[in-house]
């Protein structure tokens, strides 16, 4: 899966859960101040990643502030799961 494809799920699915306009899923957005992410809706991109890249330990996603950090997470995810 190429860096592209990643950038276009995580934004997709970022977008779709926050229900946002793609367009304010940019790397530097913080999830919770620039988007208004929650803890469900955190919850939910963590069940959302899983379904797919395979099963994320629970603190995966514990740290991630941005959807730069998502990204990171989503990227080395990848790199784990498909080679």
């Amino acid at each position: 899966m190429s860096d592209e494809e990643i950038l276009t799920v995580v934004r997709e699915r970022c977008a779709s859960i926050l229900k946002v306009d793609p367009s304010r899923v940019t790397e530097d957005a913080r999830l919770r101040e620039d988007l208004e992410a929650d803890s469900l809706d955190l919850a939910e991109l963590h069940v959302t990643l899983e379904d797919e890249w395979g099963p994320l330990p629970r603190e995966a996603l514990a740290d991630v502030r941005t959807v730069g950090d998502v990204l990171e997470r989503a990227r080395e995810l990848a790199a784990e799961r498909l080679g």
